[in-house]
């Protein structure tokens, strides 16, 4: 393969210091867009965003490309532009120079790491934490007052409809309250300040203590506190109703531990658990920014969206080579749950599988997930 063209960017601010590099080749009689991307100095991931199309096809990849990446703040390497040493503080790298970006005006919100299969029953039979449904809503902090302040978990103005949290309005002004938007309700399950108190430094279940004795009787409409369950036999009951009911999953958060703005680099005091399902999917195709799935629906091809996380750089090649032979591999995945019309939620690539024909792949394996609070 012989380079046609290519662009180098990097991004640096703060903690954040990477590259994107991007290629036209020439491929055979056509053309390919490959690209890697990585954290600077290090080794990086490759992949291909286009595969054996026209060079006028490729060509609008690549600017395609460059444009979503420099309106995230990315910077073309030039003879005048190149990376610092060490990538700037918060507000003064290439990220800043992004228009358009929102700024914050709220708290941001505590987020939680997960827990994997081996780790559940150690946190089930805890009594240092206590437990909740994990919900798949819209994640919203609102500051209570003449004109509630809606914000999303990095502390920056929301869209939503300020009148959708009307069933606050009998609380104090300066309450600031985290919770999470489930189709018409409002679901709290924290506190970070009552009255203008701020109660961050206090433990969760003192927190919680507020939530159910101070805030939920003065809660009106569609505005409701999510259950905590305590004890082991509690937590261990909550999660079997949750798996029965197709829930998304459970959440652990420690009893006694304050509230803690973003997310650790790892652990933390307030986990998550997914109910993870798999599923066996064809591959029709690299598009673009990841691979294009489908099951069978009786004889037809059915597509339930693409994949891209969990792959690697040997993964890709092996596809992209499968896929220029004209075939359509099998592979597994797993994926939280599948949507009302079928599209894989976030969809992570495990293996290829060349034991499975690809007619065993149907639509009938895909499992949806149960939205709704289940009760205590």
């Amino acid at each position: 393969m012989s380079t046609v063209k290519s662009i180098q960017l990097f991004f640096q601010e703060g903690s954040s210091d990477k590259v994107y590099n991007a290629s036209i080749v020439k491929d055979g009689d056509a053309y390919t867009v490959t690209c890697e991307w990585g954290r600077r100095g290090a080794t990086l991931s490759q992949g291909s965003k286009g595969l054996k199309i026209s060079l006028a096809a490729a060509t609008r990849k690549l600017e395609a490309l460059v444009r979503e990446k420099t309106a995230k703040g990315y910077q073309e390497v030039t003879a005048t532009s190149v990376p610092a040493a060490v990538a700037p503080p918060e507000g003064q790298g290439s990220g800043s120079k992004v228009t358009g970006k929102r700024a914050k005006v709220g708290l941001p919100a505590q987020l939680l790491n997960p827990i994997d299969d081996g780790e559940l029953a150690r946190f089930l039979a805890n009594d240092a934490t206590v437990a909740q449904q994990k919900l798949d809503g819209q994640r919203v902090l609102v500051t209570t007052g003449a004109q509630h302040v809606v914000t999303n978990r990095d502390g920056q103005r929301t869209q939503v409809d300020p009148r959708t949290f009307a069933g606050l309005d009998y609380l104090p002004h300066g309450t600031v309250v985290d919770g999470e938007l489930l189709d018409d309700t409002y679901w709290l399950f924290d506190v970070l300040a009552f009255g203008g108190d701020d109660v961050q430094r206090r433990g969760y279940l003192e927190r919680f203590e507020i939530l159910d004795n101070e805030i939920e009787p003065a809660l009106t409409g569609d505005v409701r506190i999510l259950p905590v369950a305590s004890g082991k036999a509690a937590k261990r009951t909550l999660h079997d109703r949750l798996r029965a009911a197709g829930a998304e999953g459970i959440v652990f958060k420690d009893r006694d531990a304050p509230y803690t703005a973003g997310r650790p680099a790892s652990g933390g005091t307030q986990r998550k658990y997914k109910f993870v399902k798999s599923a066996d999917v064809v591959i029709l195709e690299n598009a673009g920014n990841a691979y294009l799935m489908a099951v069978y629906d009786g004889r037809t091809l059915f597509e339930i969206g693409k994949v891209f996380a969990g792959t690697t750089n040997a993964s890709r090649k092996a596809l992209d080579a499968a896929l220029g032979r004209g075939e359509r591999p099998v592979c597994e995945v797993r994926y939280l749950y599948a949507t009302a019309d079928h599209q894989l939620f976030q969809p992570v690539f495990v293996t290829t599988r060349d034991d499975k024909p690809a007619k065993q792949c149907v639509r009938s394996q895909l499992v949806t997930t149960n939205r709704t609070v289940v009760e205590l």
